[in-house]
């Protein structure tokens, strides 16, 4: 009986042993079990956190613009507002060159005007395809600078638009304008205030005009300004991508009242409706600094096209800049030809005529007005351009365009567009109002700066976090994948070595 007991004992013993070890091995297994799968799951993670977009698509994706969220309603209402700062060309020497006491007109550069724009974008119809057309409403406030009640002499807009309009009409009509003129007592150039120049001021040659002009296309304002056009309700219904479906395009416009051509330049390339509208640019691009992005310019009829430059910083963000390319004025029969101005020869054959470098004539998109675009001052341009002109000192560090964008979201946090605008003298033979100015001088105009010089503390803290603070927790959750996974890689080395 005792020899039975202590087999039977000894026999528990070895079956709470077996016991014991069947348990550990499935404990063993088990980890191994849960190891593997903490080690594919790390795995997965390292490659969404070091190999893909993943965490960085899913912040831009909030940019889309979708009713009720707060990128549609910034969209609709920007809190950041543009400033212009707007510098005239007042003519001092006119009564001499009038006289022939000089040869050269001499021009001051006065201002800035510095205003602040302030846009909403009104009457917006989302469609089902991804895309907005809105109409935008702007309004301008003087903030600062020159007061715009100061006086200058500048070039009489409307009579150089008539006399280039008549030049190509009948010798009749020349001399019916020239009665016309005779009678309202026009000038070459007139003294009005910088402020009624830029946004109105009473002219009775464009009161007269503003009718037959009508008949062909809309003049929205009553006052002539060189500005006049740009503020109120504009009668332009633009259509963009909305980012929805894609947002590789997002913000990019599409098509203006319905078309996505223009049917201005007569070449499909340059009249495509393509790019930004400024305001905010598709991210995923700014991923490759070697494309180039494209802003559409309403008042160019063409899309303009910005280089990558160099990493900067601005307003203690680190930012891209891009720069818009010094050729960009400049047309000929091998660059940019197609934007040549076409005209019809004896023969009825189109004859481009291409303005000269540096110089880009936009006439078409200003109700056929003789005016070109150019860098301020003429920078860049060809120096034939100063051959009338005295006072002019272009400069790149002064005259040059930027744009600083935010490497993640895409949107401008600072930089400078800069365009001046021209008057080009075209002459008709029975119409002698314009003196001694030869055919074909370029009159400097005005020339703008629009920029971002003040953000609200609001979109500052959202621009902030979305550079430092999302860069910070990308770099944890990097960091953090990798280290998880190279923990419970030697774990599981351990355990497969022990056993």
């Amino acid at each position: 009986m005792p020899l039975e007991s202590s087999f039977d004992k000894k026999k528990c013993i070895k079956e709470s042993n077996y016991s014991l070890k069947d348990m550990h091995l499935k404990i063993r297994n088990w980890i191994i079990w849960i190891l593997l799968f903490l080690l594919i799951s790390s795995a997965g993670l390292c490659i969404v956190f070091w190999f893909t977009n993943f965490f960085n698509y899913s912040i831009i994706s909030n940019l889309k613009l979708k009713n009720g969220t707060l990128s549609f309603e910034w969209w609709q209402r920007p809190k950041v507002h543009a400033v212009y700062r707007v510098r005239l060309f007042n003519y001092t020497n006119v009564d001499d060159f009038e006289a022939e006491k000089v040869s050269k007109l001499y021009v001051e550069e006065v201002g800035p005007y510095i205003y602040r724009e302030y846009l909403t974008r009104v009457n917006p119809e989302i469609g089902l395809d991804g895309t907005i057309t809105y109409q935008e409403m702007r309004s301008y406030h003087w903030e600062s600078g020159h007061s715009d009640h100061e006086v200058i002499t500048v070039p009489n807009i409307p009579l150089f638009t008539a006399m280039a309009f008549s030049r190509d009409m009948s010798f009749l009509t020349q001399v019916s304008l020239t009665a016309i003129l005779s009678t309202i007592q026009a000038k070459a150039f007139i003294k009005v205030s910088a402020g009624d120049f830029l946004w109105g001021y009473d002219d009775e040659l464009f009161r007269i005009a503003k009718p037959v002009i009508e008949w062909q296309q809309n003049i929205p304002y009553e006052k002539f300004g060189m500005l006049a056009f740009k503020t109120g309700l504009s009668n332009d219904r633009i259509t963009i991508n909305s980012g929805v479906h894609n947002l590789r395009n997002i913000g990019n416009i599409i098509r203006v009242n319905g078309k996505s051509t223009r049917n201005i330049w007569h070449n499909k390339s340059c009249d495509k409706i393509e790019g930004s509208d400024g305001s905010i640019f598709p991210p995923k691009i700014l991923q490759n600094y070697g494309d180039v992005i494209k802003v559409y310019a309403k008042e160019m009829c063409r899309p303009i096209s910005l280089e990558y430059s160099h990493t900067n910083h601005s307003k203690g963000i680190p930012v891209l800049r891009y720069t818009l390319s010094e050729n960009v004025f400049i047309s000929n029969s091998t660059y940019n030809s197609c934007f040549c101005q076409k005209h019809v020869n004896a023969n009825e054959q189109a004859a481009p005529t291409c303005s000269p470098e540096g110089i880009f004539n936009n006439s078409l998109c200003h109700y056929g007005a003789p005016m070109l675009s150019s860098f301020p001052h003429f920078f860049k341009a060809n120096e034939k351009l100063l051959t009338h002109i005295k006072g002019l000192k272009p400069k790149k560090e002064q005259h040059s365009t930027y744009i600083d964008l935010h490497p993640r979201l895409g949107v401008p946090i600072g930089g400078w567009s800069r365009i001046q605008l021209n008057l080009e003298v075209r002459k008709a033979d029975a119409v002698p109002f314009i003196g001694h100015i030869k055919d074909g001088t370029v009159l400097p105009i005005l020339w703008i700066e629009v920029g971002i010089n003040k953000i609200p503390k609001s979109a500052m803290n959202i621009l902030y976090h979305a550079y430092y603070t999302l860069n910070a927790v990308e770099t944890c959750l990097q960091i953090g994948s990798l280290t998880g996974l190279l923990i419970i890689t030697v774990s599981l080395f351990i355990i497969l070595y022990k056993h």
